[in-house]
């Protein structure tokens, strides 16, 4: 009796330990396994939480490293919207920040790459740079042709903007939209365009009334005049004519196929992401930050906007991508103390393992020779 109970309390403490074990994976190590993305991407992104403002705890400019090198085989790609003299809410950047956040990375050896060249990286392997970053603008908002492009430009920085492809142009609102003659020439200068769908940016009732608003990309809304929600079939139907839409557009404004699509909100589901194949978009953004693997292709992107960026602490979170990135940094275990956490857990793991092994061996062998008997 006394060998069973400890082959039962062995067993939960292996499965206990097993699934802490892999959230410990997923949450901080899960740029390493690009399959887990493909795999169970809607698990991987409940898991690993996007970057917080404890993600710079502790961080301090340090002198600038013309050579540094701080990862490697991976691309931090960076999500901007507004860039103005003068920010008009919080998610703005002021053109004074963004040409200083420029100015360091240049100096700190970061290596700016296109989305051609990021794609090639995610789907073939393809190298990459020391440092490689990818500059990516969401909306296509008019002050990317006034303040952002010329900064561009004069640093010779190749970017990418997601286009709301049915509001090109638009003047309503606080920010006004680029026009397709000035997106056309940013992309000679540079600036790549891409889907931030056709008009699917905005939230949609999912129940009754308006208590449950969600990102029209990520289910089924619900129908006020016939008082239902979607089916999923009517669902997929409607994404898949906004997708499609926009890359109609994106195709006739700009002569070439649309493959890359960042996601309103960075909210989707699964169905999305097979629609998006579907219509040869086989790169995807989210808005949770991280370091991308090859393979990966539903990416991280690390907000680098917004009022309150700081362009020093900006740069030191990208040195310190590697460890403070894909999950959630916390100030009381540091990234030396969470890769000896780590190894510990492993080791007790596999002892655990393998007295469960032994355990179950002595009581198979006894129940043989109680059978024999």
């Amino acid at each position: 009796m006394k060998l069973k109970r400890t082959f039962a309390i062995l067993t939960s403490l292996l499965i206990v330990g097993a699934l802490t074990l892999g959230l410990l994976t997923v949450r901080w190590y899960n740029s390493y396994f690009p399959s887990l993305h493909r795999a169970v991407p809607a698990l991987v992104h409940a898991i690993a939480l996007d970057k917080s403002p404890s993600a710079y705890y502790g961080l301090k400019p340090t002198p600038t490293e013309p050579s540094g090198v701080y990862y490697r085989d991976r691309v931090l790609v960076l999500m901007y919207h507004d860039v103005s003299p003068e920010p008009k809410d919080s998610k703005s950047l002021s053109a004074a920040a963004f040409e200083k956040q420029l100015e360091l990375m240049q100096a700190n050896n970061f290596k700016w790459i296109t989305m051609n060249e990021y794609r090639d990286f995610i789907l073939y392997s393809a190298p990459v740079p020391d440092n490689a970053v990818l500059l990516t603008f969401d909306d296509g908002y008019e002050s990317l042709y006034s303040y952002a492009y010329p900064l561009l430009k004069r640093f010779e920085a190749p970017a990418a903007s997601f286009l709301i492809a049915g509001k090109v142009g638009e003047r309503k609102g606080a920010f006004p939209k680029a026009t397709w003659d000035q997106v056309r020439e940013m992309e000679q200068g540079g600036i790549d365009f891409f889907s931030h769908t056709f008009d699917s940016h905005r939230y949609v009732p999912t129940a009754p009334g308006n208590e449950e608003l969600k990102p029209m990309l990520a289910k089924p809304r619900y129908l006020k005049k016939e008082k239902r929600m979607e089916n999923e079939e009517e669902y997929e139907e409607r994404v898949t004519e906004d997708l499609r839409q926009a890359n109609d557009i994106l195709q006739r404004e700009l002569g070439k196929p649309n493959y890359a699509l960042a996601f309103p909100y960075g909210a989707h589901s699964q169905a999305v992401l097979d629609i998006c194949k579907r219509l040869g978009i086989d790169i995807t953004f989210t808005v949770r930050a991280g370091l991308n693997a090859a393979g990966q292709t539903n990416g991280y992107r690390l907000n680098a906007g917004g009022t309150d960026n700081d362009p020093a602490l900006q740069i030191e979170l990208m040195k310190k991508a590697e460890n403070r990135l894909n999950g959630m940094y916390s100030p009381f275990l540091s990234p030396a103390a969470r890769k000896y956490v780590f190894l510990a857990s492993s080791v007790a793991l596999l002892i655990v393992g393998l007295l469960w092994a032994w355990t179950g061996w002595k009581l198979l062998r006894r129940r043989n020779r109680d059978v024999g008997l």
